[in-house]
């Protein structure tokens, strides 16, 4: 009987060292996933993005549509002499549909730009500062007409003093 006792305790320490060997390998198992899970979550370097990528994500910027007024031809307000202003002006609107609008402003917005042109002196719109400024003064005014609407830039497309 003692032989067959000790077969018995030789099984136990037997499957205690298998039990421990399984339970080491999903220990290591766990922490090898925990540790690449880390790495790749938090350490690892971001791949970099490309300049296609970049311009993908970007929302593009809403381009208005292009409403050219007729040319103006004014006498401008110089005491040395006679000189006229020639100026062809473009308008950049935001949204497109605003040109519904616009064609039914133009009267105003020609009489308005006939206004400021007329009280400028050859000496205020020579300079490129001063065209930065009429530029400036003709899209707020602008911008009073048409509200709600809006005109995102004025462009000169022909400026010529004579």
């Amino acid at each position: 009987m003692a032989a067959e006792e000790n077969k018995g305790t030789g099984d136990k320490p037997k499957k205690k060292g298998l039990m421990l060997a399984v339970v080491g390998v999903l220990v290591l198992a766990v922490a090898g996933g925990g540790g690449f899970f880390a790495y790749k979550k938090f350490l690892a370097p971001k791949p970099a993005v490309s300049v296609e990528d970049q311009v993908k994500k970007e929302p593009p910027e809403k381009e208005g549509e292009i409403f050219p007024l007729e040319p103006f031809v004014v006498n401008l307000a110089d005491p040395k002499g006679k000189r006229y202003l020639k100026v062809q002006i473009s308008l950049e609107l935001v949204p497109p549909a605003t040109k519904d609008k616009v064609d039914k402003e133009v009267p105003k917005m020609r009489d308005m730009v006939i206004m400021i042109l007329t009280s400028l002196s050859f000496d205020d719109v020579m300079t490129p500062e001063g065209k930065i400024r009429l530029r400036d003064e003709l899209l707020e005014r602008f911008n009073l007409i048409l509200r709600p609407y809006r005109v995102k830039e004025i462009y000169f497309t022909d400026f010529v003093i004579q």
